[in-house]
């Protein structure tokens, strides 16, 4: 008798080859080559066991070409003139095959964009400092706040703006709800290394233990004026706390805040009364 293995929903598993794929762009950004070539071959690897769960050989048989130009450096990256940064080439030519599967099998339902989310979030970096769409880098927390939470609306309708919590966390007060994926966001700004200080403390005080029927998943979204702490050592830090994995921290880059003089500001406010 023939035993049939149970396959994890297509949807779950693609989330978690991006998800390997999102950390190894990370750790390139951090020139950390050796663990980014390490995710990137984890993807290809359950890339090649779907595409041959789901029956596609001549896929298959594609990704094993690419992937045997990849084993050469599996870290290996470009510059883009379109996006101004590097990118890893082999996760590239992946993302194709992972959308050509989500195209054939359907799109995955609200529930399962958990593990994409992270993504999401790190990609908003370039949209919150857009000068196009912004007079100014955020200024300050409130600033991240409104303008992350503008992108998630397109993609969670039923995001929720300052959402109550039952029950009460010290330091903790999530700007944004996600009920769809039972996640909470709070968004920091840090623009000096006292500032990290002080969050690192708040953090392990927030959500160690926290337990509740509505949310299980926290994400810290810390927005740098400058490098001050990667995003590895914030997570590291939680890790070795003893904070559970259903809590990550995003770091994001942006601008130091202009500073306008005073001379400035009455030259502009002299141009508004002209």
């Amino acid at each position: 008798m023939t035993q049939t293995l149970a396959l994890n929903p297509i949807a779950e598993i693609l989330a978690s080859i991006r998800k390997n794929l999102s950390q190894a762009q990370e750790r390139s950004d951090d020139s950390d080559a050796e663990n980014a070539a390490y995710e990137v071959e984890r993807a290809f690897v359950e890339t090649r066991l779907l595409l041959e769960a789901v029956s596609l050989p001549r896929a298959l048989d594609a990704l094993q070409r690419i992937e045997r130009e990849a084993r050469k450096n599996y870290a290996e990256k470009a510059f883009s003139v379109e996006i101004g940064e590097d990118y890893l080439v082999w996760s590239s030519n992946l993302y194709h095959y992972l959308s050509a599967v989500e195209t054939l099998f359907g799109e995955p339902k609200a529930g399962t964009i958990t593990k994409d989310v992270i993504q999401i979030l790190r990609e908003t970096q370039y949209s919150i400092t857009d000068h196009a769409c912004f007079p100014h880098a955020p200024r300050n927390e409130r600033d991240v706040h409104v303008r992350i939470e503008a992108v998630l609306r397109c993609i969670f309708p039923d995001l929720i703006h300052k959402p109550r919590v039952t029950k009460q966390i010290k330091h903790f007060e999530p700007d944004t709800g996600l009920p769809s994926i039972r996640a909470l966001i709070e968004y920091k700004f840090i623009a000096t290394p006292e500032d990290a200080k002080r969050i690192s403390g708040e953090m392990l005080a927030d959500t160690r233990g926290y337990i509740s029927k509505d949310w299980d998943r926290f994400i810290y979204v810390i927005y740098e004026t400058k490098r001050i702490k990667p995003e590895r050592q914030w997570n590291q830090l939680l890790r070795s706390s003893g904070v559970g994995a259903n809590t990550d921290v995003i770091v994001i880059h942006g601008e130091e805040p202009a500073r306008t003089t005073r001379k400035k500001r009455l030259r502009s406010n002299f141009e508004v009364l002209k």
